[in-house]
Parts: structure tokens; sequence; C-alpha cells
């Protein structure tokens, strides 16, 4: 869920214009952001303290640099940083899907099979992480992002940077106390590898029984139980128990690897030869696929309604319609006793004669002068010859009257 800005947030980072809050964590602040392409990431910021430690810059300039090395299928990758900023960041793609811990929350414990797809999935991702030089320190179940094709676990390389600096050197320990490995509530500057298998295992009590597996009334009281106390199983299917008591062993050395953890799990996911074997539909309850599917949906660009793209297709010019010319039919004189071609017998048509204008009408002055009528065209002059004889000048005798 993508939280409004306050007026206390920044509008951009580096070369990325900040849209929203994606959430708070122990280290800053996380938000949406947007690059200059339209590119989406998820960008974490680093607490005040944090950044006054000279130390930690230089530690996490040097862990920014691994984690760009971190190219799993698994992982979010790292995009853009810069530890010597005032506020130190880090960006990484930015993956539009419910967390672990919503999807639990949401939808209850997962069954056996369910926890047996996404614990394949962070185990793939940690050996991408711990093959890169780096351990993750923070892994939890809203650190594992779920999308259809398998889990995605982010904000690997901050947390790492946090270890050896003067955050460690006061009693702060580096992490969530309800799924960190013991020898991490100790001394985080130490921690290898296997402390992540740990909180993998804690992270799979989780999403199998709806419950962490150390959980006090307070950090404090929560380390309490992790150091001295047994971690509560309670709700947990037995055919689960060999795969999380073998990550949850005291002893680092003990727990096995991201890799043995792969080769125990396929034969569980893969066995069946399903070409949809990898996907969540095949594993997770409806509810929980139709809450990443509505995820992925949200995240998409909104298409133009089908009105305007109909508009918009009407209004780009095309050619000319051709236009029929009208035929023209020459109307017939009509005669004297004429009947009308096609209409009623209603007997003979009388045409009336046109109006000749009277004598005394021609000889008024005040009459309008005769139209003038445009002269005819002379026909071309003969070649020069013998002058033709000249016509009879006498008038022409009147006609008798009767």
């Amino acid at each position: 869920m993508v939280d409004q800005l306050t007026q206390h947030d920044p509008r951009r980072i580096g070369p990325f214009e900040v849209l929203g809050r994606l959430g708070a964590g122990g280290m800053g602040l996380v938000y949406l952001a947007r690059s200059a392409s339209g590119r989406r990431v998820a960008i974490k910021t680093v607490r005040t303290e944090l950044a006054e430690d000279q130390l930690f810059r230089v530690r996490f300039t040097r862990e920014v640099e691994a984690a760009r090395a971190v190219s799993g299928f698994y992982t979010a990758a790292v995009v853009d940083a810069d530890p010597r900023a005032a506020v130190p960041w880090l960006a990484t793609a930015y993956v539009p899907a419910p967390s672990l811990e919503e999807i639990v929350n949401d939808c209850g414990p997962l069954p056996a099979q369910a926890v047996r797809w996404l614990a394949a999935g962070v185990a793939e991702a940690l050996q991408s992480i711990h093959g890169a030089g780096l351990v993750h320190r923070d892994l939890k179940p809203s650190n594992v992002l779920v999308v259809e094709d398998g889990p995605r676990v982010i904000d690997f390389g901050i947390a790492s940077g946090v270890s050896n600096t003067r955050l460690t050197m006061t009693n702060v320990a580096v992490g969530t106390p309800a799924y960190m490995s013991p020898e991490q509530a100790k001394d985080s500057r130490s921690v290898t590898g296997a402390s992540d298998v740990f909180s993998l295992g804690s992270m799979l009590v989780f999403a199998a029984t709806g419950h962490p597996p150390f959980h006090g009334a307070n950090p404090v009281e929560t380390v309490f139980m992790l150091l001295r106390e047994g971690p509560d199983l309670e709700g947990l299917p037995d055919e689960l128990r060999p795969l999380i008591e073998s990550c949850m062993q005291m002893d680092p050395t003990a727990r096995p690897n991201p890799a043995d953890l792969q080769a125990q799990l396929a034969p569980h996911l893969f066995g069946s030869g399903s070409d949809d074997s990898g996907t969540a539909s095949a594993w997770l309850p409806e509810r929980a696929v139709a809450l990443i599917e509505s995820a992925a949906t949200a995240a998409r660009p909104a298409s133009p309604p089908p009105v305007r793209a109909a508009a918009a297709a009407a209004a780009r010019p095309g050619p000319a319609p051709i236009r029929p010319r009208p035929r023209t039919t020459r109307r017939p004189r009509a005669r004297a006793g004429a009947r009308p071609v096609g209409g009623p017998d209603t007997g003979p048509v009388r045409l009336a004669a046109p109006r000749c204008p009277s004598a005394r009408a021609r000889a008024s002055p005040t009459s309008a002068p005769p139209r003038s009528r445009r002269p005819l065209r002379r026909p071309p002059s003969p070649p020069p010859g013998p002058s033709p004889a000249p016509a009879s000048t006498a008038p022409t005798p009147p006609s008798a009257r009767p």
C-alpha cells in the first residue's frame, strides 16, 4: 500500500521523483519513486543517526557495490544508490506484490506445500546474496514479497552495512528480534550466512502457524526468549518440523546452507513434473492468489476507456469520400397540348406565351434601357482576293396589305 507524502517527506531523492511512502523500517523510511524514463523504484533511506556515522558510510558504500552484483531471480535488483548523500539511500526495482506478512495476516497460516514452495525460493535468493559476499541480517516476513512466480527477497545491503558501526557498539541490535539468530542477538558484527538460515526457519514458522517463534511483550523479552527458551512451534505441521528444526539449530555450524535446503525441497515441489509447479496458483490458497493478482493489477498503468479510443479513431483524418456527381437530365420543351410525363391526366396544359412590349412602351423615354447582349464572335476574315459583288441596297417593298 502506498501512503501519501507528508510535508516533511522529500519530493526528490537523487534523480528520482518521489511518489509516496511504502513504509518504515528499522533503518529508515521506504519511498516509491519514479525515474525520468518512468521506471518505478523502491528507495530506502537511512536514519539520521546512521547518516552521521562515518564508519557506516564507508561500510555502506562497500556493501552497496556488493549488492549490485546480486542478480538472483528471487531478489529485487539494486538499480542505484548514493552513500555520500546527506541522507544515504538505496534504490531497488519496485515489486508490486503483497509481503508474506500481509498474506498470512489476511489469509491465515499457509499449507505445508506452500511453505515449502516459499522456502525453496528464499533459499535460492540467500544463495545469490551470500555468493556476493553479503549477509542479509534482517530476513523477515515483511522483507519477502510474494508474486505469481515466486518470492522476492528485498532490503538486503542496508542492514549488513550497519555492522561494526557506532550503532552496534551502543548495544542496539541490528535486525528484528522475533526472527534474528541467537548469535546476531549477542553480537551482530560477527554473523555469517548461517544467521540468515536461522531467520529463514523463524520466518517459515510464521508462515505455517501465523505467529513468530519468539514473541515477548517487548523486544527485550523477545531476545530473552530467543537466548534462554526454545521457539514456540505450536501449530506447526509435523511434516515441516524436520525442515524448520534443522534451520533453527542453536549451533550455526549445524544448520544447512541454502544449497542443501534447495536439494532437500526439490523432490517435494517438482516431483510431479507439472509445468505450473513454480507458480503461486499451484501452492497458495485462492485468497492469497487473489491478493497477488490484485496488487499486480493495481500497479499496471490504466488503459484508455473504449469510448475515448473509438473517438480518437474517428478523429483521424482519412481519404475524402468520393461523392457521385448528380446526373442532369434535359427537360424537353413542353408543347401545346402535351401532358406531363408520369403525372395524372389533367387535360391539356396551356403554356403562357411571352409578353412583347407594346410600341408605346418601346417609345417611352423612361423605359429601362435594353439589356445589353454579349456581341457575337465574328468569324475570321477571309484571305485576300477579289472583292465580292456588292449586295443590292434597294429597300424591300412592304408586303401588300389585305
